[in-house]
């Protein structure tokens, strides 16, 4: 297993301030294609999870994790798997949240966004994406 480049700590702030930048990418793409192009939530919750991930790739390569010494293909492989993983949990986080529970989309995004970001995105990142 390779040593990370960043300490624990720190990338877990810097990943988490990069998580703010997409997910802002993220919740702003998922207003305007649901409120303005009229797409259905949930489908504007996949797409934006995606530019979210574009992003966030970014961000975490080089910045948050500092892991461009490794294969960018790769990466971006591992990544799209995670990305992909994350996705699913973002919809049904918010299916469950939006119409079993019956809170208001936007609010249920923000909470999902917080909870997948801390205890799923961060580890499979750190762990697995960039080690």
């Amino acid at each position: 297993m390779s040593e990370h480049k960043v300490p624990f700590w720190i990338s877990f702030l810097r990943s988490q301030m990069g998580s703010l930048l997409a997910s802002a990418t993220d919740i702003s793409s998922l207003f305007i294609l649901t409120e303005f192009v009229g797409f259905y939530y949930l489908v504007s919750t996949a797409i934006a999870s995606g530019l979210g991930a574009i992003v966030g790739f970014l961000i975490l390569r080089y910045w948050a994790f500092k892991r461009t010494d490794k294969s960018w293909g790769l990466q971006a492989l591992k990544y799209g798997i995670a990305s992909i993983v994350i996705l699913l949990c973002n919809v049904a986080g918010m299916y469950l949240l939006t119409d079993s529970m019956n809170i208001q989309y936007m609010y249920s995004k923000l909470i999902i966004s917080i909870l997948i970001g801390v205890f799923i995105s961060f580890p499979i990142f750190r762990y697995w994406v960039y080690k």
